[in-house]
This record gives structure tokens, sequence and C-alpha cells, in this order.
């Protein structure tokens, strides 16, 4: 039965993966929450429980993933891969402490009876109230309880392959996480089916944990196990096929209880402790060795993602350190009890809470190196605390050795394991990445950490504080005098690193693997790398941890906590040295500030804030890659910045100094040249025309990315029926113009009119459906589904794709395969054949001859004379100038973000142009290296 709860869990999974692009590391704790839900509302509120049922599946689970959606996953299908996993994994922080404070509140304020949680119970279910049994051939016995699990996760599954397969709005939601800009270039609203993904998806997880509550409890752990075996299932499924998802929860299920029930009866196997509990850790992992590379997103761990900007670049040297020095200063004089008023002195429970904070902190700087540096997600990190802790213990203790000796030899034992946990990163990424560093830091915890020799029993080790002269370390005080200076040399190692030869390495495989490779960087090494000196900085903090309470064991620090671990790092700043120990504090430091009652209701314990308040923040990684810390930052640049505009001085702005580097400007946004000087003498005359009776018409648009302007007061007009050529160098805003067009980049100044309506506020799926269609630069095909799925989403009526099948029978012999693996020409082919079924009423293609054959270019351009011919008026951004030429009726020159001259195909001085753009004096000669575009 537990294989038919992998097997609902698994097909929301599979789902949501196949719909939105995200895993959901959260989905084992939305079933968990279902279950707390309907034992507090059948045994609290005394509901009956068909009702519960049906309020916790089709109405709770439904709008918290609506909401959810909207608040958090809307925003991470955007983000990058790291943004999404670590984004899902603070949910799995926040949510279940959200659920249990609330829990908490309801009982306080409103005097709610409700049943008691403090232990992992059993809901009702509603089956009958007492489990009747029903003997099967065979002599398998099984239970109403068990019969309504298998039943459910039978029809979930029939329904959602039903969802996908057959109805329009599943192929849309396929079409939206294979190319979201894409869909929307059709006329599909991703909002849309975002929505309708999520709300299914969590429902699914809301049902797995209603009807897995009768037979497993509420506990949340039990839960989260369920996700490891559905994560399997999902893996074999690679990522995408809901029966094969099915199939394999239910195979687990029996695999995994038959594996607990009878390979402990082998005796070598019985001799590993932790072996026979451990499997779905080894399936997880084995599956994505085997399954987990083929459909594995955006080439794996490396995005690229905007450098963070340097919001203190006018700061001298001394100044940017100066708050550091300072805070540094006023902690050390607070712990050694220098402080002249009693009342703010730090007492003995203070210092701890400091000592704990700055171990942490020297944890985190872990996540500085793996996650902030490289780009990976690893959820092994605490799997190298506790492997540093018990080395260290086994080195002092068994063997005698030194304090320090010890420390770093089992630091360098542990740097030996990142480097094996390395491995999975050679060949997968991404998400399949973060599913292995979490199968194999919790088979450490089950298995490796487990050996009697090195974990000492069940009472661990007793680690001794060093001495260095007359300075005994077990006076707090001083240990936190030496953390202090452990933390300053972490950050001092870590900075050094980043702007060294080999951080900038680890740079470029983060912005682009086959880019770094091509410059003489070896991948495979910088991610070694990274492991090791990410697993040896663990380690290190994790014995400096473990000297606060002077106990280490191998239960302390569980692969699961490393998930809370990297949501506060996250939260404060992952990218930054510094931030990594504010984070430690913080997190440390502020139970003890809440409970003290100064940030919420006075007297509260409120155990769960600060988790939630971590949750919050990793999901907002998102919004703000930075975190807190880079926040303060930019708000400090923006008031210094505002103060010397009114002074009337002069400051170093932090985004220059990047796009001199060929970086980017603040948030992300790409730099770009500054608008042209128009006020010299003009070569060509300003475009014409009459806006209202074109098919497509920007009247005085511009339009960027973000703060950044890239289109200035473009004025353009495309009349019906005709074809207008946009040319223009390389940079120039072509793309960006037909980008705002098709409504992808929104406006910030002037009109979109289409056939003389104004569309300039409607999204790209609404124009789309007012008949302006973008073909853009990249093919405008979606790889990942069929070539006859493809052509459904624009051609509904089968008769219609039959016509281009019998148009283009190259494509009707491939219309089962997936459309990425069709040649360039076809994959072209195949995005402007059922436009000639169907015809648009303005037609933007963007370089659509880009990289093919010429006999190909020639069917390309014939294809637009026909679509012309049939009353689709096309605006075409072209680099093979002279091809298009040969088709236009109109011509118009983009130059840095401004058209800079209009007019009849007739008017164009080819000559000039040429010389302009191509480099050569005519353009009937072969064009040189230096394209128009």
């Amino acid at each position: 039965m537990s294989g038919a709860i992998y097997s609902i869990l698994a097909s929301g999974l599979t789902l949501l993966y196949s719909t939105t692009g995200i895993f959901n590391f959260a989905h084992g704790a939305v079933a968990s929450i279902s279950a707390v839900l309907s034992y507090e509302l059948v045994l609290g509120l005394h509901w009956h429980p068909w009702l519960a049922f049906v309020f916790v599946v089709f109405v709770f689970s439904p709008l918290l993933g609506l909401g959810l959606e909207r608040l958090i996953f809307g925003e991470l299908a955007k983000a990058s891969e790291t943004a999404r996993v670590v984004g899902t994994i603070g949910l799995v922080v926040a949510l279940p402490n959200l659920v249990f404070w609330l829990i908490e509140r309801a009982e306080t304020t409103l005097h709610w009876r409700l049943a008691n949680l403090q232990f992992a119970q059993k809901t009702p279910s509603i089956g009958p109230p007492i489990d009747r049994n029903f003997r099967l051939p065979y002599s398998v016995n099984i239970s109403s309880s068990q019969l309504i699990v298998l039943a459910t996760a039978c029809i979930s599954a029939a329904g959602l392959w039903a969802l996908l397969s057959l109805t329009p709005l599943g192929l849309q939601m396929r079409a939206v996480v294979d190319r979201r800009d894409l869909a929307a270039a059709r006329g599909v609203d991703p909002a849309r089916t975002s929505k309708v993904a999520w709300a299914l998806g969590i429902m699914l997880a809301g049902l797995a944990g209603f009807v897995a509550g009768p037979l497993f409890g509420t506990n949340l752990l039990s839960y989260t196990q369920f996700l490891i075996a559905s994560a399997v299932a999902f893996v074999i499924a690679r990522y995408r096929s809901l029966p094969v998802a099915v199939i394999a929860g239910l195979v687990l299920g029996a695999l995994l209880n038959l594996a607990a029930g009878y390979l402990n009866d082998i005796s070598l196997i019985s001799k590993v402790t932790g072996l026979a509990s451990s499997g779905q850790y080894l399936l997880l992992f084995v599956a994505l060795f085997v399954f987990g590379r083929s459909r594995a997103r955006a080439a794996g761990t490396s995005t690229v993602e905007a450098a963070p900007v340097d919001y203190l670049a006018d700061m001298s040297p001394w100044r940017r350190r100066a708050p550091w020095m300072v805070g540094s200063s006023l902690l050390l004089i607070w712990v050694l009890g220098l402080v002249p008023v009693s009342n703010f002195q730090a007492g003995e429970n203070e210092r701890t809470l400091v000592a704990t904070g700055l171990a942490l902190g020297v944890i985190f700087l872990s996540f500085t190196v793996v996650t902030g540096m490289g780009g990976i997600v690893s959820l092994a990190q605490a799997a190298f605390v506790t492997s540093g802790g018990l080395v260290t213990g086994y080195l002092s203790q068994h063997h005698h050795w030194p304090m320090l000796p010890a420390m770093l030899v089992a630091a360098g034992v542990t740097a030996g394991l990142g480097a094996i946990v390395a491995v999975p990163a050679l060949r997968l990424g991404g998400l399949a990445l973060a599913l292995a560093s979490l199968a194999l830091g919790s088979l450490g915890d089950q298995i490796l950490f487990q050996m009697d020799f090195l974990r000492n029993g069940s009472d661990g080790w007793n680690l001794s504080r060093p001495e260095l002269g007359p300075v005994s370390f077990s006076d707090t005080r001083w240990y936190c005098v030496l953390l202090v200076g452990v933390a300053v040399l972490a950050c001092w190692l870590v900075s050094n690193l980043q702007s060294s030869l080999t951080g900038r390495a680890m740079t470029a495989v983060r912005s682009g693997e086959t880019a770094a490779a091509a410059s003489g960087i070896s991948p495979g090494a910088v991610k070694l790398v990274l492991f090791a000196v990410s697993a040896f900085i663990a380690a290190i903090g994790g014995v400096l941890l473990a000297l606060v309470t002077e106990r280490m064991n191998s239960t302390g620090y569980p692969a699961l906590i490393g998930l809370f671990w990297l949501s506060v790092a996250v939260t404060f700043g992952v990218r930054r040295p510094g931030a990594a120990i504010v984070a430690g504090l913080a997190s440390a430091l502020m139970p003890q500030i809440i409970k003290s009652g100064v940030l919420f209701i006075p007297g509260t314990s409120a155990p769960q804030i600060p988790q939630i308040l971590a949750g919050i923040g990793a999901v907002q990684l998102a919004r703000n890659p930075n975190g807190i810390v880079a926040m303060v930052a930019e708000q400090r640049y923006l008031r210094r910045t505002a103060k010397a505009l009114r002074q009337g001085l002069a400051t170093t702005d932090p985004t220059a100094t990047a796009a001199a580097d060929g970086q980017v400007g603040p948030r992300g946004a790409p730099m770009v040249a500054s608008v042209p000087d128009r006020t010299g003498p003009a070569k060509f005359h300003l475009p014409t025309g009459d806006a209202g009776t074109a098919a497509l018409a920007l009247v005085g648009v511009t339009s960027g990315y973000q703060a950044v302007e890239v289109l200035h007061g473009i004025d353009l007009i495309v009349p019906a029926g005709s074809i207008v050529a946009l040319l223009g160098a390389n940079g120039a805003g072509k793309s960006t113009l037909c980008a705002t067009a098709a409504g992808l980049v929104p406006t910030t100044g002037g009109f979109v009119l289409v056939n003389g309506r104004d569309v300039t506020a409607l999204p790209a799926h609404m124009r789309a459906r007012a008949g302006v269609l973008l073909a853009p630069e990249s093919r405008g095909i979606f790889p990942s589904l069929s070539v006859d799925d493809n052509l459904d989403l624009w051609l509904r009526s089968r008769g219609d794709r039959e016509l281009v099948f019998e148009r283009f029978p190259v494509l009707a012999d491939r219309r089962r395969l997936p459309a990425g693996n069709l040649s360039g020409g076809e994959q072209q082919m195949l995005a402007l054949a059922p436009l000639i079924v169907r015809p648009p009423a303005v037609l933007i293609a963007d370089e659509p001859t880009l990289g093919l054959a010429p006999i190909i270019v020639e069917e390309i351009l014939a294809l637009f004379a026909e679509l012309r011919d049939h009353g689709t008026s096309l605006l075409i951004v072209e680099e093979k100038a002279r091809h298009v030429l040969s088709i236009a009726d109109h011509v118009a020159v983009i130059e840095r973000g401004s058209i800079v001259w209009a007019g009849a195909r007739s008017d164009v001085d080819e000559e000039e142009l040429a010389e302009r753009y191509l480099g050569s004096a005519s353009m009937g000669r072969a064009a040189p290296a230096t394209s128009p575009d």
C-alpha cells in the first residue's frame, strides 16, 4: 500500500514538472499537512470523515496550490533552476511549521479545542469505522483502508493521463513548460496553465496525505521518506510519463517492503547497519544515474545568472570593511563582558548562542562556495558536518591526537568524501544533482555514520576544547574570540578564492560549461574542487559546532537539517562570505529573540517562527538572488547616490563598472548602449504612413529590460498585405523590437496598434489571439512535443493538420518524433507550415533563415511570399539582406534602438546600405564575414 502512496505522489510530481518545470520538494510536506488537517477536522472539530475528505482534497488543497502559485511558483517558473530547487526546499521548511504555528494560535486565541498532535497519530478513514478485511486470491488479505488507497492511486493516475494526453489544456500545459514565451506567442495563457497545474498537483499531494493518514499517521518524517521513494518513480518515468510513474511507484512499494522484511536475513547485509532500510536512497541514486540525465533540464547545474552587482564600488577599501570591523569589535566587547551596563552584558547562555552562530556561519560558508560560486545545490552539507565531527572525535579520543591536527585531518577526509559526492556532478546537473546529493547524504546518515568504530555507540564522542598557551578555550568567552578569528579568516580565504583564477574558473563553469570547456577549463575538475573545498569548510564548521557542547554523535545533524541551513544561508545571501556569518548568528539568536517577545506577542515561545522565516527567505531567491545583506548594501548605495545628486557631486556607478567588464546592471538587467546622438545630419528620411490603417504599427514605442531602455521612440508601420524587412547591425534592438510587438517585452511608452486597435496593454497570448504571431529567432517549435502536438497547438482540426502533411511529406514521416529531433530546416518548416493552412493577420519573423542551407532558405522565402498572397502582413528580421530584399515591399533600418530610415523597397540605396551594414560596395556581392545583423 505504500507503493500506492508513492504512485499518487509521483503522479503529482510528474504533473507539476512536466507542466511547470518545477520539482516540488514540498510535496511530502503538503501531504503531511493534509493528514494533520484531516485529523483536526474529524477528531478535533468532529466533522464527518467524508465532509473532511471533500474539504481537504477538493477545497483546501486546490486553494493552497493556487495561493502558492500566485505568491511563489509563478515567479519561480521564470527563475533559474537553482532558484527553483532552493525555493521549494524553503517550503519544506516553512509550510509544516506554519501549520503547527497556526494550530497553536487557533487554540490560544480562538479557544478551539483541537485534538492533541504531540505525537504522530493515525487519522480516521473515509471507509468503515472499523477496517473490514477482504481475502483475495493467493491468500492475499487487504483492508478497506488499503483498498481505498489502491483505488485512489489508479483513478487519479488515469484521470491525469487523460488530461495531459487527450485534452487541449494538457497540451497547452506541456507546451508552456517546454518554451513559456513561445507558448504565449502561440496564444496560450501561461498564467492559466500554471494555476491549473498547481491546483491539481497540490490536490494530489493532499489526496495522498488524506488516504495515507489512516495507515501511516501524521508524521512529517514518514511523508518525507515517501517523497524520496516517489522521486525514484518520478526519475524512472524520465520526469514526464505518468503511466510509468504510477507503475514504478507500485513496484517500488513492493520491493522496498520486501527488502525491509527479508534483506536482514542475509548475513552479509545484516552486518551493515542501516543497509536494508536505505533502499529508497540507493534506488534513487541508481535511478538518477540510469535515467536522470536524458531528460535533465537546461544543461544541469549551471545556469546563466547575473553576477552580483558590487554596490560598494564607490567606496574605499577601509570604508567597505569598516561595518564588519565595527560589528566584530562590538560582538567581542559584548561576549567578553566589557559592556558597562549590566543589563546588556552577555550571560553564559548568550555566549553559547553566539558561539553556535559563529560555528554555523563557518558551515554556511560551504554553501557560499558550492551554491554561491558554483551554482550547484548540494543537499549533503549536513553529512559533511557529521563526518568532520565524528572523524575528529575518533582521532582525538580513540587515538589521542591533539585537537588541531585531528580537526585538519578530519576536514581532509571529509574533502575526499566531498569529491566522491561530486562524482554525480560530472554526469548529472541541476535537479538530478540536488536529488543525488540528498540521497548520498542520507546514505551517510543511515550506513556510514552508523559504523560502531566511527560513532562510538549511541553516546558519541566527548570533545575537549583546545588550549593555546595560558588561554583555555573551555571558557566560552575566549572560545567566542577564537570563533570570531576563525570566521574572519574563513571569510578572507573564501573572498580570495572568489577573486582567484580558480574562482573565475568556477564562475565560468557556472555561466556555461560548454563555453568554459572551449576556453580550456575542465568542468569536471572545477566541480570536484568545488565539492572538496565546500566539504572541507563544512567539516571545520562541524567540529567548531560540536566543540560548543563538547559532544558529537551520529544523529545530531541529519541530512534533512541541511535543508534548513540552506534556506537560512540563501535568505541572507549565498554569494557573499560575510552574509554567511550573519546568517549563522541570526539562525542561532533568532529563536531567543522571538522567545523574548520582541518581534511577536510577548511571552509566546513560537518555536516555529525561525523555520517559517528561513523558509520564506529561501523562497524569495527567485526575486532577490543576492539576499538580505546585499539589499542593505543596495539601499545604502541608493541613499549615497541621492545625496550626491542633491549636492551636485559625481559618484561611481557600480553598474557602469559591471558594463565595462561585460557584466550586467542592477538586478540582472543587461547593459546596452546609450541613446544615439540624433543631432547630426540625417542621411535617411523618417518613416511615414497611416498607423490607423496599418496591419501593425508601433508609434513612439519605448521598451527594454527592467530599468534599461533598449528601444527609444520606435515609429514603424507594417502596411496590410505587405512584407517589411527590418535591417540593422548586431545589438541594434531588432529582436527586442520583435518581442515588444508580440507582447513578450512590455512597453514603457508609446502604442502598439493592430489594424487600428490599441493592443499595448494586452499580454502576448492575447495579441496572438488577435492575430499577431511571432516566429522567434531560435526556431518556433516545442522540442519535447511531437510533431503532431506542435501542429495541434495552432491547428485544432485534424483535417488542417493533414493538409500540412500533404504539403510537407517529410513532416508526416516524422509526426510521432519529438520536434527537437528534427533537422534545422525541418524545424523551421514545422514552425511555419501550419501558418499556410491558417494564416495569421500579422507574422513577425526574427531571423527565420539563420543557420539554414541555401535551398531551405529559398523554400522559407517562398513560404513568406505565399503568406503575403494569402493576406498576411509580415515583419521580417533577416541577416541575409540580399535574400529578404528580393521579396520585401518596404524596408526599415534600426540603429541603436531607433528607426533611422524607412521607406519603399524601390527607394533603398543598395550600395550605401551594403557599405554601411555589410562592409561591401554592392548588395549583389557575396556577404562578407560582417553581416547586416
